[in-house]
């Protein structure tokens, strides 16, 4: 039967009670919303006392009780409870002192041991959940070997979805355990995922341990990792130490070995002055005619803290390139790092090569512009 068949009066009464079924779900929706907030509000203040009370126990040098464990246990299963639980801790931690905060977190580990054969089984909106009050509170934390929730957070670390992977990495962080950090590290690599390179070079950096000795360990397994994976375990690196000037310099020198790596080898080395890098710096410039730009751009960078009269022949000679960038790095070495005086540019400000004038001339308005802003205090945001 076609609707036109029904009359209007038939068509706008159906209208008027589609039209109340869903006021009418609104209103419920509103009055339930309200009525969980208020229960929640209510969990809050009761999880906050029972905390509290736990702590003081602490204080006195005595456990926690486990009629106290064996109620999270039961109730932290439901993902609105542990919600709960987040803030209500959050609130504590607020107050008290941080070693005995984690003193507490300390106690949770067998509940969150327990728990992760729950959120395993969950949705990934949970399990990211879950891994981020691990990292929060941390729960685990200088735990030497590897347990269950390790093992929980190295099996987020090949989920498909980014924000478990990064919430399971960063937990993971938290804890301090070397070990576990290869191992997530090993499992990214095998199953091939694709993490961004600045996540887990940055991830590093909030190792709660000794990063020397991460960096060391990660460092003498780079033969296990493709380029891609290397990347972020060389600039965490550049960020940590300069104990590794003379590695930097073989793999720069390896021509074979992968673009971005040798990038970043020249990175290190002008963080880190070395000097037998010295010549290849300056050859990439004295041959950047026959070599990628980006070499000779980071190199002209680089030989900044490399001074010397043949850096600044070689630098000179870089303002006749033809890549633009090259020949900006050469004259912000130049000018800028190396502070020479006009007066030694004097054969390329009155030279034939018009971008090399050019270039010098725009890095010395610009280095004026800068020093006026400094001077007279002008910030930009």
């Amino acid at each position: 039967m076609h609707i036109l068949s029904f009359s209007p009066e038939v068509i706008l009464y159906f209208y008027m009670a589609s039209c109340m079924t869903v006021l009418v779900f609104n209103l419920i929706y509103i009055v339930v919303d309200k009525l969980q907030k208020k229960q929640q509000k209510r969990q809050r203040l009761g999880m906050v006392k029972n905390i509290t009370h736990q702590m003081e126990r602490l204080k006195q040098q005595e456990k926690i009780e486990d009629k106290h464990l064996k109620q999270l246990a039961r109730s932290l299963t439901r993902v609105r409870r542990l919600r709960v639980f987040e803030k209500s801790l959050q609130k504590v931690w607020e107050k008290e002192e941080k070693e005995l905060c984690l003193a507490y977190s300390r106690q949770l580990r067998k509940v969150f041991l327990g728990l992760t054969g729950t959120y395993e089984k969950r949705d990934e909106i949970e399990q990211a959940y879950f891994c981020n009050v691990i990292e929060k509170f941390q729960i685990d934390s200088q735990q030497k070997n590897q347990d269950g929730i390790m093992e929980f957070l190295l099996q987020m670390v090949i989920q498909k979805d980014a924000f478990v992977r990064e919430n399971a990495l960063k937990a993971l962080y938290c804890i301090g355990n070397q070990e576990a950090i290869l191992s997530a590290w090993t499992k990214l690599y095998e199953n091939d995922i694709r993490h961004n390179e600045k996540l887990l070079a940055d991830g590093l950096l909030k190792f709660n341990g000794n990063q020397k000795e991460l960096a060391e360990l990660l460092w003498s397994h780079r033969r296990d990792f493709n380029a891609r994976m290397l990347l972020p375990i060389m600039q965490y690196i550049r960020f940590l130490t300069g104990a590794y000037q003379g590695e930097f310099l073989a793999l720069l020198k390896r021509e074979n070995e992968d673009k971005e790596l040798r990038l970043e080898a020249i990175r290190y080395l002008r963080k880190y002055p070395y000097e037998p890098a010295r010549e290849i710096l300056q050859n990439f410039l004295w041959y950047q005619e026959f070599i990628d730009w980006e070499y000779a751009a980071l190199a002209a960078a680089a030989l900044s803290n490399y001074p010397g009269a043949d850096t600044i022949t070689c630098l000179k000679s870089g303002l006749s390139a033809v890549n633009w960038y090259v020949r900006h790095n050469c004259a912000q070495s130049l000018i800028y790092d190396l502070q020479i005086p006009q007066l030694q540019l004097f054969d390329i400000y009155n030279g034939k090569d018009r971008y090399a004038r050019e270039i010098l001339t725009y890095i010395t308005q610009k280095s004026g512009i800068n020093g006026q802003e400094m001077e007279l205090g002008i910030n930009y945001v």
